[in-house]
């Protein structure tokens, strides 16, 4: 008999539990979850996407030897600042040296000769045919001096143009290859930025943007120059170079820089004015992708979206959100699918 007391009472107690519980989960799922949200809308302003490129200079020359030769002397490094006409590297010319002075006897014999002839030919005692002999030698002496004195000049490398030594790795005592680049002149009175878009963007991509690097406080605007018209075959991306305005004396190459670029209408060419875009701490990564929290008729609803870019002011939306759409901003780390939720 008391065994079968025990039982009930256990019954009982458990079926009070149960009723608790029940009610507890009720009680609880009634209370509505407190967000903040806003209702998206279409934002006025240029879309922008974000890239990162190399400063490069203007114009880069690259330099070589036309002669074969032993350096003798190097007369800049690399960072030196040249001018025009300036000679930067030597090599061995003592054999173009001795054929200089060769030729140069040669041509004035000839001359002295043709200046002899002249004078008797004028009075008849020397034939035409002669004179013509004479005349030809001088004019092959003239050649062969012309041509000693420029391999002379080559056995010395001159600046083609103001700037800058860059990529200078040769030694003194060692030989020069003719056509083998020796080093670069960098023209650095103005920048370039070099950088890579997607093939997916290249369509959209704009004229202008802006740039900046870690190392210089500064942002400048940019303009696009130059747009490769295939793609790497490898990463599916187009080069693309794009004029700095400014940066002269600031800039350097090699630095990495930033590259925000306007975008543009691939119908008209002409810089989009709307976009959705909402702010980046509402959107959630699963494994599914991006994810936002919606509300609808009081509830929350988990809605994937795709993302077009970035821009300063937030997170340009593809698809997934429309003008209209009332976007959870804040609480929306406690939702769960189908709960309950009040404006806070």
């Amino acid at each position: 008999m008391l065994k079968i007391s025990k039982t009930i009472s256990f019954g009982l107690a458990l079926c009070a539990l149960v009723a608790c519980s029940k009610q507890a989960n009720r009680e609880y799922a009634q209370s509505p979850i407190k967000v903040k949200t806003t209702v998206v809308a279409h934002q006025s302003g240029s879309a922008t996407s974000r890239y990162v490129g190399t400063i490069e200079p203007t114009h880069e020359t690259p330099l070589s030897m036309e002669a074969t030769g032993r350096v003798t002397s190097i007369n800049v490094k690399n960072g030196d600042h040249v001018r025009k006409g300036q000679a930067l590297l030597t090599v061995d010319n003592s054999q173009a040296l001795n054929a200089l002075h060769g030729a140069e006897a040669a041509l004035q014999h000839a001359q002295d000769g043709y200046d002899r002839v002249s004078k008797v030919h004028a009075k008849g005692v020397v034939s035409d045919q002669k004179m013509v002999e004479v005349q030809s030698q001088l004019t092959q002496a003239k050649s062969i001096y012309s041509a000693a004195k420029k391999r002379l000049k080559e056995c010395t490398l001159v600046a083609p143009c103001d700037g800058v030594i860059n990529g200078l790795t040769m030694e003194e005592g060692q030989t020069v290859i003719p056509g083998t680049k020796l080093c670069s002149v960098l023209d650095v009175s103005g920048f370039n930025v070099r950088f890579t878009v997607p093939e997916a963007e290249i369509r959209e991509l704009g004229k202008t943007g802006e740039v900046e690097c870690a190392a210089v406080e500064s942002v400048f605007p940019i303009t696009i120059t130059e747009k490769s018209v295939a793609a790497n075959a490898v990463t599916h991306t187009y080069d693309v170079v794009a004029h700095i305005s400014g940066g002269t004396g600031v800039l350097m190459t090699g630095m990495v820089a930033k590259v925000q670029m306007k975008n543009s209408d691939p119908g008209t060419g002409l810089a989009q004015n709307t976009d959705v875009v909402i702010p980046a701490k509402c959107i959630l990564l699963t494994p599914a992708g991006h994810t936002v929290w919606v509300a609808e008729n009081g509830t929350a609803v988990r809605r994937e979206i795709i993302i077009d870019g970035y821009q300063a002011d937030g997170v340009r939306v593809k698809s997934g959100l429309q003008a209209g759409d009332t976007l959870i901003t804040e609480g929306y780390q406690k939702l769960y699918k189908g709960c309950a939720i009040t404006e806070n």
